[in-house]
């Protein structure tokens, strides 16, 4: 009898063992399905940025010296010609007086070399000249008298050769001195280039005066526009040297964003593209439009986050009219799209599998039932791929197809 109520046991159990299997496979996979439809696909990448003024004016000193006077400070607002730091620099006013000191014995060196001790005997000797040329007058108004005379036989011819002599001996003696005059002018000129001489040296020391004049005016320190004190570099007492950075000055009137990229990211970047900003908030993303305004005409070394030394380019970013109040120093994640495509069927990449031969495929629900369907696939992003043929719009495809049970046939609901 017990052999009985096993046996029938047994039986019962099997029997539901294989009802449970029998409606196992015919039962219905439950499973993610995604229709298929027509969207824009695009590539893109993202890269933080940082919010800077596009007018932005360091201020560096041009003299050595003691801040003696600073009265900013960092996010102060200034007005143009607003005094912005005062430099002490005693020795520049000692600078000039020397110069100024140094000039005026040149141009009395000049004068000195320029007077000479010939001037006197070059006037000694014009004197001597016009007492030559009054007895020649002289001489010669005797000369003719005597010639009338002598033409009358009133006098010897002696005295008439004698007055003839007279004059030519004085008309020599004119010409004599007169060649003993041109000597004595010529000994009395400069030495030749004295004048260049003096002059250069006359240009050299104004210029250093002009240059020290300069730093003089430079001692006081003016805001050139209205702005803002970005960073503040020194403080009162400081000793300073020419170049040194004493603050830079930006204003929010013109915000830009700068952005690096690798140089193989930058290939498919044009100026005048547009780029989406985002700005991160507590209570929601804030996603605005900007443009490319220009990029960089050379890579430079910068270090990313993991230490590893980078070549990135400099792409500079306007915003756009909806931007939101932002500060220069905000950072902003800027999403480039440097590829896309409208209507295009696509899929998550994750439906995807490899079919016998060696394609893409994937599981697509017709009639109810499971079946795989080659395809053929074009652009691929991050997350999509198109797929070019092979699927329309409107079909079913399992998102899994690594589905447990997921065959050609099985029922999917």
């Amino acid at each position: 009898m017990e052999r009985h109520i096993k046996w029938i046991i047994s039986g019962i159990l099997a029997l539901s063992i294989g009802s449970y299997f029998a409606y196992s496979s015919t039962k219905p996979l439950e499973t993610e399905l995604l229709e298929v439809r027509s969207q824009i696909v695009s590539q893109s990448f993202k890269e933080e940025g940082i919010v800077t003024a596009s007018n932005e004016r360091p201020v560096y000193s041009v003299i050595n010296g003691k801040i003696s006077n600073l009265p900013v400070k960092e996010g102060q607002r200034v007005r143009k010609g607003d005094l912005l730091v005062k430099i002490e620099a005693e020795d520049l006013d000692y600078q000039l007086g020397q110069l100024k000191a140094q000039l005026k014995s040149i141009k009395g060196q000049e004068k000195q070399a320029n007077k000479s001790s010939y001037r006197a005997q070059v006037k000694q000797q014009q004197l001597l000249i016009e007492e030559m040329k009054r007895q020649l007058t002289i001489g010669k108004e005797d000369y003719d008298k005597i010639k009338i005379l002598y033409d009358q036989g009133a006098v010897s011819k002696k005295d008439f050769d004698d007055a003839k002599n007279k004059v030519e001996q004085l008309e020599n003696t004119v010409m004599q001195e007169e060649q003993a005059l041109q000597l004595i002018e010529e000994q009395a000129k400069p030495v030749p280039g004295t004048e260049q001489y003096y002059a250069g040296l006359q240009e050299s020391i104004n210029e250093q005066i002009n240059h020290v004049e300069y730093l003089i005016a430079n001692k006081t320190i003016v805001a050139p526009m209205d702005a803002i004190i970005k960073e503040l570099s020194v403080k009162v007492g400081a000793m300073v040297t020419s170049q040194t950075s004493l603050m830079t000055l930006i204003t929010n009137d013109k915000l830009e964003v700068d952005v690096y990229l690798l140089t193989e990211d930058v290939i498919n970047v044009n100026e005048g593209m547009e780029v989406k900003l985002t700005q991160k908030r507590k209570n929601g993303d804030y996603t605005f439009a900007g443009t490319v305004k220009a990029i960089a005409p050379a890579a430079e070394e910068k270090v990313s986050a993991l230490g590893l030394i980078e070549q990135k380019v400099k792409i500079t970013v306007a915003l756009g009219a909806k931007a939101p109040e932002l500060r220069p120093g905000y950072a902003l994640d800027v999403q480039f799209t440097t590829l896309e495509q409208k209507s295009k069927l696509a899929v998550p990449k994750v439906v995807l599998f490899p079919d016998s031969n060696g394609g893409d495929a994937v599981w697509v629900v017709k009639n109810g039932k499971a079946v795989i369907q080659e395809v053929k696939t074009g652009m691929e992003t991050d997350e999509v791929v198109v797929i070019e043929k092979g699927l329309k719009a409107g079909d079913k495809v399992i998102k899994n197809p690594q589905l447990e049970g997921i065959k050609e046939g099985k029922k999917v609901k």
